[in-house]
């Protein structure tokens, strides 16, 4: 048995990652039943790590082998030969590889943003597929391809995601590297080069129509659909449905930790855009498994931030500090009426928060104080008992944003992020979308990165954040750039390449 191990907070069980399992056999029961991969601990996994990192050059799945599954169930040499073969195929079709990609401090940036402390960039825009989505896949293509040379899968496979544009093209590259197939579960109205790159990759590619909101997004009722047919396995950028992506999306929170090491610096503040969760989730688990093998002195505040045109996770948030203000006989003030129009609900909300959202500065410390206390923790494993209480699907109008890339109906991932967000005394803040465009324009120019504006929201959410009082201009605040612009892009080159 290897020492890494899936557990799920509800159930709860262990399960051993030998076994091929991508989510807790009780998922649909009542409860939440995320599975979190456990197992790096100790100075034997700090040292292994320390050790991967040192070989500058390298590909950040191999510097960073000691993170993955894959690498527990092959052994070190069977790993490599896996990881060999299957970056070959990548650079043989996709003219790239997950290289570790850059962390720098933005001076021009944090000039434009009239900043006085340091603002570091980890820019994913040239990574495989052109965000960071790859990561996360490749860990699942990894320990797929572990899986079988041992003996423990039979055959190839068909993979099946959901996405509205960067995820889909990063697992159909993905996939294909590995040979196989994927059904993609898109939106209607696709973005067209998507589209064309993700047929040109061979992926099969399905337009799924909105017809209405509070039921969840159609594409991921599809997708789950298409699971409930044998021999087809989640390849999606979620948790809930696959673990295993989130173990991949965790070496990009590793590489900043190891980086900001290198340059002997700390960050005060880690400011992260959020769809359904799984890379802030994955980033977040990163910097607390850093903490806890003494790679980092202390934790950064973690912060999340959602469009306006569909914030559920900012819900979920403010949702899980009203709990925390019963226990204790108090009210935060927060108006989350679930028995109210959803529009009027939400629009309270939203109201709300913005001129309110500083108040709540002592309850969030509070809650960060007493992360280990009864209150507190009661508070987390209600949560967990009654999920639906807290994240629900999308109820407002069709989510609309400019950046649209993180407008999920759900935060699959929102129980795995939240305590990270409350435990670090972070916030979770809506952006209006004059912020978002303003956010976008000003990384353009400060920095020459070709990032999207989904990519460039996370810079939204740290210009929100000071508006509001909530951050200080002084401190060090860490941003990731998670997409490339395509807008610019050369057209696809034609027909379609299995």
């Amino acid at each position: 048995m290897t020492a890494f191990r899936l557990t799920c907070p509800t159930c709860p069980e262990t399960y051993r990652i030998e076994d091929g399992r991508f989510s807790c056999p009780r998922r649909g029961e009542a409860g939440d039943h995320l599975l979190r991969r456990v197992g790096l601990e100790g100075n034997a996994a700090a040292r292994a790590i320390a050790r991967g990192w040192e070989r500058a050059g390298a590909g950040s799945f191999l510097r960073l082998q000691a993170l993955f599954s894959a690498r527990e169930l092959a052994g070190e040499d069977g790993y490599r030969r896996i990881h060999d073969r299957l970056e070959e195929a990548l650079a043989a079709r996709e003219g790239t590889v997950f290289r570790v990609t850059p962390l720098l401090p933005q001076p021009a940036l944090a000039a434009a943003l009239g900043r006085s402390g340091p603002l570091w960039v980890k820019d994913e825009t040239g990574n495989v597929g052109g965000s960071h989505k790859g990561r996360h896949l490749f860990a699942t293509l990894l320990y797929l391809e572990a899986l079988a040379a041992r003996g423990d899968a039979p055959g190839k496979p068909e993979l099946a995601i959901y996405s509205c544009g960067n995820a889909a093209l990063a697992a159909a590259a993905v996939a294909r590297a590995g040979g196989y197939r994927l059904r993609a579960f898109v939106p209607a109205d696709v973005d067209p080069r998507i589209a064309s790159l993700l047929e040109e990759r061979g992926a099969l590619v399905e337009r799924i129509a909105r017809a209405q909101t509070g039921e969840g997004d159609p594409c991921y009722l599809a997708f789950r659909e298409a699971l409930r047919r044998p021999g087809v396995l989640p390849f999606a950028c979620a948790g809930n449905d696959n673990w295993s992506n989130i173990e991949g999306g965790s070496a990009l929170g590793w590489e900043i930790v190891l980086a900001l090491r290198g340059h002997a610096a700390a960050v005060d503040h880690v400011v992260l855009q959020v769809g359904g969760a799984a890379f802030a989730r994955a980033v977040a688990q990163a910097f607390e498994e850093a903490f806890s093998l003494g790679f980092l002195p202390r934790l950064p505040k973690i912060h999340a931030c959602q469009p306006e045109g569909g914030f559920p996770f900012v819900r979920g948030w403010a949702l899980a500090l009203a709990a925390y203000a019963a226990r204790g006989g108090g009210s935060a003030g927060i108006p989350c009426d679930r028995l109210a129009p959803p529009a009027e609900a939400l629009g309270r909300l939203a109201a709300f928060l913005r001129a309110e959202g500083p108040s709540l500065s002592p309850l969030v410390d509070r809650f960060a104080a007493d992360f280990a206390g009864p209150a507190a923790r009661a508070v987390l494993a209600e949560i967990a008992r009654r999920p639906g209480a807290f994240f629900w699907p999308w109820d407002g109008a069709a989510p609309q944003s400019l950046a649209h890339g993180i407008l999920d109906d759900l935060p699959y991932d929102g129980t795995g992020l939240l305590p990270a967000v409350l435990r670090t005394g972070g916030r979770a803040v809506i952006l209006p979308e004059a912020r978002i465009r303003s956010a976008w324009e000003t990384a353009r120019a400060a920095t020459g990165i070709p990032v999207c504006p989904t990519g460039a929201a996370g810079l939204a959410g740290l210009m929100e954040l000071e508006a509001q009082g909530l951050l200080n201009p002084a401190e060090s605040v860490l941003v990731v750039f998670t997409g490339r612009d395509r807008s610019a892009d050369p057209p696809p080159k034609g027909p379609a390449t299995p």
